[in-house]
């Protein structure tokens, strides 16, 4: 559905993050929040651009309400108990993000290059979070309820693709993958256009994220394909799960 008119929210977001970017010449993501929080967004401004009936391979629906070129708007939409991948955000240098629900939220960080926690919380619903390509993160819907989160993306030194060389984890791999496209599980060609070896990842984080992704798997079409990769996944899980109760 294309949308003709933007509430007068969303139009005074991106007129204000244009013109505090044409005036103060550099963003930064405390300033984002700033403006995000201003504009006072209500979830029904942002409901013509929901997408709840995206396919199964989609973590959530996505939806692009403006790319600016220094900045961009988009919706996602969160069915119960999807997650994104682990990932990062491309180019982007300052952001936000806005959450209609009760987010559930994992922050990571790289400790001597083994991924761990570095913070895991719920944010509760209208919270605001500061985004930049430094931020590793995941988010996901916990509750029984879908629900919408608004995510502005923005760079000083670029002028479109914000959001372009995105980082995506896949531990069950051991590989980070670069993309332009959404933070999915299991992306495919051609939204893949380099590989990179992934970090040591902690057993907390790995049975984390391969809890997730076995409900994805469970959500696709059971081909062999997606058989043989829950069977590996299984598989690596265990692997963790005996090596560690050795070491007890």
């Amino acid at each position: 559905m294309e949308i003709q008119t933007l509430p007068t929210s969303l139009n005074r977001l991106i007129n204000n993050l244009a013109d505090a970017f044409e005036t103060e010449g550099k963003l930064n993501p405390a300033r984002a929040g700033e403006i995000l929080k201003a504009a006072d967004i209500q979830e029904e401004d942002l409901l013509p651009f929901a997408d709840f009936d995206h396919p199964a391979n989609d973590c959530y629906g996505r939806k692009l309400v403006i790319d600016k070129g220094n900045f961009e708007l988009m919706v996602m939409s969160w069915n119960p108990g999807y997650y994104s991948s682990i990932h990062n955000h491309g180019y982007t240098q300052w952001g936000a993000l806005q959450v209609f629900g009760h987010v559930h939220h994992q922050i990571y960080c790289l400790k001597d290059g083994v991924l761990d926690f570095s913070k895991m919380e719920i944010l509760p619903k209208g919270s605001i979070v500061k985004v930049n390509n430094a931020l590793i993160h995941q988010m996901g819907n916990a509750t029984s309820e879908p629900y919408i989160t608004l995510h502005c993306y923005g760079a000083n030194d670029v002028n479109g693709n914000v959001t372009a060389d995105a980082r995506t984890y896949e531990l069950e791999h051991d590989r980070v993958v670069h993309t332009t496209g959404g933070a999915f599980f299991n992306v495919q060609e051609p939204a893949i256009y380099d590989f990179e070896k992934g970090p040591e990842v902690t057993d907390e984080v790995f049975m984390h994220y391969g809890t997730q992704l076995l409900r994805y798997y469970h959500r696709q079409e059971q081909t062999e394909d997606i058989r043989e990769k829950k069977r590996v996944l299984c598989a690596k899980m265990e692997g963790r799960m005996i090596k560690q109760g050795e070491l007890v």
